[in-house]
């Protein structure tokens, strides 16, 4: 667990902050944030789905800005995550990582003024077999991708295709992980976002605080069994009328995982994207997200730095509604020669999300 002095400090720091509010009167600037929107719909709120990262606190991408008072957002999002990640062995570890992920998310947050607004996230998880492996292999056909690249150096071809298998091996020969199917509720995320400067059509910056609750179960991988903490700051910049900028960057205090050896006790997170609306209704995105390790594997391969590209695609559905669509690559698409474009990650995720605001 994180200890209580940890938790202190960051509950103090965030509190802090609070207090430190810009001196504009809560009318003059929620009239302000009212008025603040460039017309962008804002980052496609997807992560690196790793099966390891799924047991830890992520904070998705978001903007600078923060809901008005009383104002709430729904989202109902599905990941779709196919994971083959079988390098060769280094120093003896072994790790195979071939399964699917099925992620259906819920997120809720309201406004409650004084520049705030509070969340709430969970998910139902079905790690299985799947269903994209014969897809994927067409796509890798099609766009000529070998699929048989540092990440799995026997290729796809080699492996029998619907299997769920999640295991780890050090040097030794020991099991340490070995897992198959497995069906639950995820881990539970409640945070709390500020404001940290009057947000504008230019740009909006804010500070968001994440607590994540042990409510997935352990024996089946869904949860690591421990709270974690962290901090994220938000911010949106617009460089053209068209075209905005985003960015997050943050820290984890992770909690010790209860069955998953080499998990790490803290974790850095960061993104970046930009946006392209050329009208009021569609945009087209670009997101790069990074992660330091959740956990050591031991494999010298498969503990590089953890970073996915995301390609997304948002509609305006009416004044409520907004659709997005997504899909994820890992280091494949370019031979692992572009580390922070994308590295190690799912080897293709989907993601539709639909959001509600009222």
């Amino acid at each position: 667990m994180i200890g209580k002095p940890v938790l202190r400090f960051l509950g103090c720091l965030v509190l802090g902050l609070f207090c430190l509010a810009p001196g504009r009167t809560v009318a003059a600037q929620e009239a302000a944030d009212s008025s603040a929107s460039s017309g962008a719909l804002g980052p496609v709120p997807v992560r690196n789905r790793r099966p390891y990262n799924l047991l830890f606190l992520q904070f998705t991408p978001e903007t600078g800005d923060i809901l008005l008072r009383r104002a709430e957002r729904f989202d109902l999002q599905l990941d779709v995550a196919n994971n083959l990640l079988i390098p060769s062995p280094s120093s003896g570890a072994t790790v195979v990582e071939d399964n699917e992920v099925q992620r259906l998310g819920v997120t809720w947050r309201r406004g409650i003024g004084h520049g705030t607004e509070v969340g709430v996230e969970s998910a139902l998880l079905w790690r299985n077999g799947g269903f994209i492996d014969p897809l994927l292999s067409g796509y890798h056909s099609l766009f000529g991708f070998q699929g048989d690249g540092p990440d799995n150096p026997a290729g796809r071809d080699a492996y029998s295709q619907y299997r769920s298998l999640l295991l780890l091996q050090d040097a030794q020969g020991n099991t340490l992980v070995h897992q198959g199917n497995a069906f639950g509720l995820g881990e539970t995320t409640m945070t709390v976002k500020h404001r940290l400067i009057p947000a504008n059509r230019r740009s909006a910056l804010a500070l968001r605080f994440g607590l994540k609750l042990p409510t997935g179960n352990t024996t089946q991988l869904l949860g690591s069994g421990s709270v974690d903490a962290g901090l994220s700051f938000d911010l949106r910049y617009s460089l053209r009328r068209e075209i905005v900028l985003y960015a997050n960057a943050g820290g984890i205090l992770m909690g010790k995982a209860v069955r998953v050896p080499g998990a790490q006790s803290s974790m850095a997170q960061g993104f970046l994207g930009i946006e392209y609306h050329p009208n009021s209704r569609d945009s087209y995105l670009l997101q790069l997200d990074a992660n330091s390790l959740a956990v050591r594997t031991g494999n010298s391969f498969a503990d590089k730095v953890g970073s996915t590209a995301t390609f997304g695609y948002k509609r305006l559905l009416d004044r409520s509604r907004i659709l997005s669509l997504s899909f994820s690559e890992n280091g494949d698409i370019h031979n692992y020669a572009l580390p922070y474009f994308s590295n190690i990650a799912p080897d293709f995720t989907v993601t539709a999300n639909l959001e509600w605001r009222r």
